[in-house]
């Protein structure tokens, strides 16, 4: 009896399996480093948008009181929630965004400042609509 075993079993090597994981690792670090730039560009664009809400509210406010709000002038939680309660009479939640909002004014000229505590990123919208942020964002 003779035998003949042929080795035609196709599989890949060790060689094109790492090639393969390199290839998905590379394709990984990418993903992640757009993934974190896009959460941190669309909570940015998050807090521009609370900025114009607040400025509805603030358009509001003075129509009702006759002057703008200023219970709030330092950025923090707490203003925050004043802001809430006092412009937009309770019907948004800026304490669960990663910016804290505050309101500066004196006469007829305000600005609208989002802060980001943990990375200095500063977003402020004035009473002719500009919208500056500062080097942090």
């Amino acid at each position: 009896m003779d035998f003949h075993y042929k080795s035609l079993e196709k599989a890949f090597t060790l060689i094109e399996l790492l090639v393969v994981v390199a290839l998905i690792g590379i394709l990984a670090a990418v993903g992640i480093v757009s993934y974190s730039g896009y959460t941190k560009s669309a909570k940015q664009k998050t807090a521009e948008l609370s900025l114009n809400t607040i400025n509805l509210g603030l358009q509001e406010y003075k129509s009702n009181y006759g002057s703008y709000y200023t219970g709030a002038s330092s950025c923090s939680s707490s203003s925050s929630a004043k802001i809430v309660s006092n412009v937009l009479d309770g019907q948004d939640n800026l304490t669960d965004q990663d910016f804290q909002f505050c309101i500066s004014a004196s006469g007829t000229n305000y600005t609208i400042t989002a802060k980001n505590p943990t990375s200095g990123c500063e977003i402020s919208l004035n009473q002719t609509l500009k919208v500056t942020r500062n080097n942090s964002c």
